[in-house]
C-alpha cells in the first residue's frame, strides 16, 4: 500500500511536471496530461488502468461527441484549455455522465490543467462536489482519492447534501419543539420559513454578514427572540427599507413571505437549534433542504396518505432536461440570426411552467434554474457572434419566478415552494453574474395555490393556468389504495368528475389525462408549448391505468422519451415510471428517435466501483435505446395495447385464493393433520396450500387452510375445531380493521367493515374457481409474479394461494399453448408489474391471448406430445433433486441442454398449430389474431378458445394423469 508521503511525492512531481512541459492546449496535450496524471496516482498509464480516450458519446440532439476520457464506472474526464472557466461546461460533464450507461461512471471531472471539479451527480446535481488546483494537489488530493488503485473513499469538501441534511435536521428540531409545546401550527411554519429565509440572507448577501447570527447570540429570554426576530422579519417586511434604528439597512424582501411578521417566544433550547443552525454556512445549503423540512413536519401517515414524496435532482432532470432544455437547446443553437436570438429572448422571458402537485418545489426550481441558464447562452451567443450587442446590456426583460406556478394540497408545502422559488432568483443571479435586482422578492402569492389539483369542494373539476408545459411528481398510491387512504367518497367524487378514467387506474393518472388536456398544441410557429414530463407509478403503462393516461394521450400526442420503470431515488419503497411528451404528431416536430431508459443491475463482481461519498444509493443504473417510437405501454415492440379481450377465454383464468389474515386462516403441516385426525369431518374445510415459491422449489404443498367458502357461521360453527381457530385468531384481527377503518373515514361502511360480517370467510374465498377445479383431477397454475411463467400442473385437492395464476385446463395440448414462447411474448408485452417484476394479469393477459384457431388434430397432438416431453424432463431434474426454479435458470446459460431443446421442440409444434411464419414477428402475427377473433365475436360468431379443439378426437388421450402437489 502506497504510503501518503509517497502519494505526497508522485502528485508533486506531476505537478512539476505539468508546470516544465504543459502549454494549456486542449486539442494537443490533453491525453499526455491525462495518461501523466494517472501514472501519479499509481497506475502504469490510463490504458492499463483501464481508461479510454475520445470514447464516442451520442449528443442530446443527435450526432456524437467524443469525451476525452472514460474510465468505468469510476469517472468521465473533460478536458478544456486553459484558463477556460469551467462553469459553462457543466451542462456537457453532465451530458456525458448521463449518456455513459450502461455502467455509468459514478463521477464526473472539469479540466482545464490547473483546476479540477468533481461532480458527483448521484448526491449533487448542479455544483462540484469540490474543486482543486493543481498547484495544492499534491497535499490536497483527498476528493480525488477514488483515482488511486483500490477500494479509496474520495474526502469532498463542498458536499451539500450532508449540510443540507444537518441544517434542515436543526430546524425540524425547533420546528417540531413548537408544535409539542403547543404553538398554533400555521405561526410555527410561518416562524421557520421566515427565520430559513432570515439564515439564507445573511450567507448570501441579502443582509449583513452574520447579522442573524449576532441576534441569535443576543437572545437571552423568550421576550428577547420575540421582539429581535420579530422586530428583524418586521424589518424585511419595510417597503423602502429601515431608516433608522437597530434594523438600519435591512432592505425590503417582500415576496408575501413576510406579510405577516411573525413574532414567537422562544424557549432557551429552541434558540440554541437556531444557533447551531446558524453555524452552517447556508450558501452551501441546497434548496432541497425545504423539501426536507416538509417531510420532517408531517407525520408519517399523513405523508403515505398523500403520496408527499421528493426526488432526486438527477431524477427530475430526467422530467427536465427532455421537456425543456433539449428543445430551448436546439433552437438556441440552430438559431442563425440576431433576430432570431432576439425573438428567443421575447419567448424565454414569456415561458410558463406549471407543476400541479408541486410539494416544496423542487421541480420548479430546477426547472427556473435550467430556464436561467438558457437565457444566458441566448445572450453570450449575441454578444459572442454578434459585435454590435453590449453583453452589459440587457434590452429586454428577463425571466422571473412569476413564469413559474404550483398547486398542492398541503398549505405549508405551497409556503414552502414560494421560498424555494424566492431563493432561486438570488441564487441564478450569483451563478451567472446577472445584472439583475435580487431585491424586492417576487410576490408568488397568486402564482401558487393550496388546494386539490383533480376536484373543487363541490365535485366539480378544479381548473389549472394554462402553461406552456407541465411537470412535476403527482402521488404514488395504486387504485387499490384509494379507497382506503383517501377515503370512499372522495374517491366517488373523483371518478365522478373524471369518468373517462377507468376505476382502477391509479392515482397519477388523473394528472396525466388533466396535464395533456390542459396543454395547446405543439406547433412550427411554437415548438416549446404543448410538451409535458411527469413521474407515475410504473403502473401507468398498465391494463386501466394505461387506458385512462397514456392511451389517451398517445392517441393525439407523442412520448418522446420515457423510463419504463426504475426504482424511486426518494424514501418511497416504490418503482416508477417517467414519461416525456409532446402534444403533437407532427415530425417536423419531434425527434428522429426515441429515447426509452430501462433500468438495469451494474456487474456485481468483476469491476473496480468506486466507494459512495453521500447516502446509500440504491444499486441500479438506466440503460438507453433510441428506437422509433415509444407506444403507451412504454416500449418499442409491437404496440398491442389496443387488443380486446375475447369472451371465449371467460372462466379459465383466475387469481387464487386470498385469506389475507394467513396467521389466521393457514396451518403448519402439523397443525392441519392434528385438526384433520381430530374428526374426519373436517376434510371438508381444511385443505393442502400452495403459493409459487413452494410449488417452484419443493413441488409439493407444506401448508393447510382453513377454507368455510360461503359457509353460514351457523354451518361454519359445526367444525369445532377449525371454528374455534378462526374465531380467537381472525374475528379480533377484523374488529380492528373495521374499527380502524370507521374511526378513519367516519362511515360505518367499507371494504373492512364489510369484512366484519362474514369474518369467518376468506377476504377473497375464489368461490367460482374452487368449484370449478373440484371438477377436475388438475389444473394448472403459474406464479403471479414472474419474469418467466412456468406452468404446473397441480392436484385439486390442493387449493391455491393468491400468489397463483389458475387455470381450469388439464389438458396438455392447453399445457403447451401457455408454456409456449408465442404466450411468453404476449405475456410480457401484456404483463403489469409489481416494482421490477412482470405481473400475470387475467385481464389483460389471459382474456386477450388468441388460441389457435384451426389447428388440424395432428398439430393439436404435435403439441401435446411436446407439452409431455418438457414436462418428463422437469421430472427427471426433479428426481436428482433440482427444482423447476433451478432447471429454468439455465435456459439463460449458453450451450445446449435436453430442456432448451424440448422447449424448441414445443415452441415449433405451437407455431405450426397457429400457422404462423417463424420469421414474421410473432406479436403482430398474435395481435392480428386477436383483431379476427374480436371480428368474429362481434358477427355473432366463436372463434376457437382455451382447451382441446372440438375437433379432435378422443379428447380424453390428451389428459395424462401427471401432477406435482403431494
Amino acid at each position: 500500500m502506497t504510503s501518503p508521503a509517497e502519494k505526497t511525492t508522485k502528485l508533486q512531481e506531476f505537478v512539476d511536471w505539468v508546470d516544465r512541459h504543459i502549454k494549456g492546449d486542449e486539442k494537443g496535450e490533453a491525453q499526455v496530461y491525462l495518461d501523466r496524471m494517472f501514472q501519479a496516482f499509481g497506475w502504469p498509464g490510463l490504458k492499463e488502468a483501464g481508461a479510454t480516450c475520445e470514447e464516442r458519446v451520442k449528443k442530446t440532439n443527435g450526432g456524437t461527441s467524443f469525451a476525452d476520457l472514460v474510465w468505468k464506472p469510476v469517472i468521465v474526464i473533460e478536458m478544456k484549455k486553459r484558463g477556460e472557466d469551467l462553469s459553462k461546461h457543466y451542462a456537457q460533464a453532465f451530458n456525458y455522465w448521463t449518456r455513459l450507461v450502461p455502467n455509468r461512471p459514478r463521477y464526473a471531472m472539469l479540466c482545464n490543467f490547473d483546476e479540477f471539479w468533481v461532480y458527483d451527480f448521484e448526491t449533487q446535481l448542479d455544483t462540484p462536489v469540490d474543486k482543486v488546483r493543481l498547484q495544492d494537489l499534491a497535499n490536497h488530493y483527498g476528493p480525488l482519492n477514488f483515482l488511486f488503485p483500490g477500494d479509496n473513499k474520495p474526502v469532498f469538501g463542498n458536499h451539500q447534501e450532508t449540510v443540507t441534511r444537518n441544517a434542515a435536521d436543526q430546524l425540524a428540531a425547533c420546528f417540531n419543539s413548537l408544535i409539542s409545546r403547543g404553538v398554533e401550527r400555521s405561526a410555527a411554519q410561518r416562524f421557520i420559513l421566515q427565520i430559513l429565509m432570515a439564515l439564507f440572507a445573511e450567507d448570501i448577501g441579502l443582509l449583513d454578514k452574520y447579522f442573524v447570527t449576532q441576534l441569535l447570540e443576543e437572545i437571552k429570554t423568550p421576550q428577547d427572540a420575540h421582539d429581535l426576530l420579530g422586530g428583524l422579519f418586521h424589518a424585511m417586511n419595510t417597503e423602502g427599507g429601515m431608516k433608522g434604528g437597530r434594523y438600519k439597512g435591512v432592505q425590503y424582501f417582500n415576496g408575501g413571505l413576510f406579510s405577516t411578521p411573525a413574532y414567537v417566544e422562544l424557549t432557551l433550547e429552541e434558540v440554541e437549534l437556531l444557533r447551531e443552525a446558524a453555524q452552517f454556512d447556508w450558501s452551501k445549503v441546497r434548496p432541497e433542504i425545504f423539501g426536507t423540512i416538509f417531510e420532517h413536519s408531517l407525520g408519517k401517515e399523513e405523508r403515505h396518505a398523500r403520496g408527499a414524496h421528493f426526488t432526486s435532482a438527477v431524477d427530475i432532470m430526467k422530467v427536465i432536461g427532455p421537456t425543456i432544455i433539449e428543445p430551448w437547446t436546439k433552437e438556441i443553437e440552430s438559431a442563425s440570426t440576431l433576430g432570431r436570438l432576439k425573438q428567443l429572448l421575447v419567448r424565454i422571458e414569456n415561458f410558463t411552467v406549471l407543476d400541479p402537485a408541486c410539494g416544496s418545489g423542487n421541480f420548479l426550481y430546477i426547472a427556473y434554474r435550467e430556464l436561467k441558464r438558457l437565457e444566458a447562452k441566448i445572450y453570450e451567443k449575441m454578444a459572442t457572434e454578434y459585435k454590435s450587442v453590449d453583453p452589459r446590456q440587457r434590452p429586454f426583460g428577463f425571466l422571473s419566478s412569476r413564469n413559474f406556478f404550483g398547486i398542492d394540497i398541503n398549505p405549508f408545502a405551497v409556503d414552502i415552494a414560494k421560498v424555494t422559488m424566492m431563493l432561486a432568483h438570488k441564487l441564478s443571479i450569483d451563478e451567472l453574474h446577472i445584472n439583475e435586482s435580487a431585491l424586492p422578492l417576487d410576490n408568488l402569492d397568486s402564482n401558487f395555490r393550496v388546494g386539490d389539483a383533480l376536484i373543487n369542494n363541490d365535485g366539480s373539476k378544479a381548473d389549472w393556468v394554462k402553461t406552456d408545459t407541465i411537470i412535476g411528481n403527482p402521488p404514488f398510491l395504486g387504485a387499490k389504495k384509494l379507497k382506503p387512504e383517501l377515503g370512499s367518497d372522495y374517491v366517488s367524487l373523483i371518478r365522478a368528475a373524471y369518468p373517462e378514467v377507468p376505476g382502477m387506474s391509479d392515482f397519477c393518472v388523473y394528472w396525466f389525462r388533466k396535464a395533456h388536456d390542459y396543454l395547446d398544441n405543439c406547433t412550427k410557429d411554437d415548438v416549446f408549448s404543448g410538451r409535458a414530463g411527469l413521474v407515475g407509478t410504473q403502473n401507468i403503462r398498465n391494463n386501466a391505468s394505461r387506458k385512462g393516461g397514456l392511451e389517451y394521450i398517445s392517441a393525439t400526442g407523442t412520448i418522446v422519451e420515457a423510463v419504463d420503470n426504475q426504482p424511486w431515488s426518494g424514501e418511497a419503497n416504490v418503482h416508477v415510471a417517467i414519461v416525456n411528451w409532446v402534444k403533437s404528431q407532427e415530425n417536423s416536430l419531434l425527434p428522429k428517435k426515441r429515447k426509452l431508459w430501462f433500468a438495469t443491475t451494474p456487474p456485481a463482481t468483476g469491476i473496480r466501483r468506486p466507494r459512495g461519498s453521500g447516502s446509500a444509493a440504491k444499486i441500479y443504473e438506466l440503460d438507453m435505446r433510441e428506437v422509433p417510437f415509444i407506444n403507451s405501454s412504454l416500449s418499442h415492440e409491437v404496440d398491442v395495447s389496443g387488443a380486446s379481450q375475447l369472451s371465449v377465454n371467460k372462466g379459465f383464468c383466475y387469481t387464487g385464493q386470498y385469506p389475507r389474515y394467513n396467521k389466521g386462516f393457514v396451518l403448519s403441516l402439523k397443525q392441519g393433520s392434528d385438526m384433520l385426525g381430530a374428526s374426519s369431518k373436517n376434510s371438508d374445510v381444511i385443505h393442502l396450500f400452495a403459493g409459487g415459491k413452494e410449488l417452484l422449489k419443493n413441488c409439493k404443498a407444506h401448508r393447510y387452510v382453513i377454507d368455510f367458502q360461503l359457509r353460514s357461521v351457523v354451518e361454519s360453527q359445526a367444525y369445532r375445531l377449525p371454528f374455534a381457530h378462526v374465531k380467537a385468531k381472525v374475528l379480533p384481527y377484523v374488529e380492528r380493521l373495521a374499527q380502524d377503518e370507521q374511526q378513519k373515514t367516519g362511515k360505518v361502511t367499507g371494504q373492512d367493515q364489510g369484512w366484519l360480517n362474514t369474518w369467518w370467510h376468506h377476504f377473497r374465498p375464489r368461490s367460482e374457481l374452487i368449484g370449478k377445479i373440484s371438477e377436475l383431477n388438475r389444473y394448472l397454475v403459474c406464479s403471479r409474479v414472474t419474469k418467466r411463467p412456468i406452468f404446473m400442473f397441480v392436484t385439486s385437492v390442493i387449493r391455491p394461494s393468491d400468489a397463483l395464476s389458475c387455470f381450469v385446463l388439464d389438458d396438455d395440448y392447453s399445457f403447451g399453448i401457455l408454456q409456449s414462447k408465442a404466450h411468453y411474448a404476449w405475456f410480457h408485452a401484456k404483463c403489469s408489474h409489481m416494482k421490477s417484476d412482470p405481473r400475470y394479469t387475467s385481464d389483460s393477459v389471459f382474456a386477450t391471448f388468441p388460441w389457435p384457431q384451426s389447428p388440424s388434430e395432428q398439430d393439436v397432438r404435435a403439441v401435446a406430445e411436446a407439452a409431455k416431453e418438457v414436462r418428463q424432463i422437469r421430472q427427471s431434474s426433479a428426481n436428482n433433486n433440482v427444482n423447476l426454479q433451478e432447471l429454468y435458470r439455465t435456459l439463460d446459460l449458453p450451450g445446449k441442454s435436453p430442456l432448451k431443446d424440448a422447449h424448441e421442440k414445443l415452441d415449433a409444434a405451437v407455431l405450426q398449430a397457429y400457422g404462423f411464419a417463424a420469421k414474421r414477428d410473432l406479436l403482430q402475427q398474435l395481435l392480428d389474431l386477436n383483431v379476427l377473433c374480436s371480428q368474429e365475436i362481434s358477427a355473432g360468431r366463436t372463434p376457437a378458445g382455451p382447451g382441446i379443439p372440438l375437433s379432435v378426437s378422443n379428447p380424453d388421450s390428451l389428459i395424462s394423469d401427471d401432477f406435482i402437489g403431494l
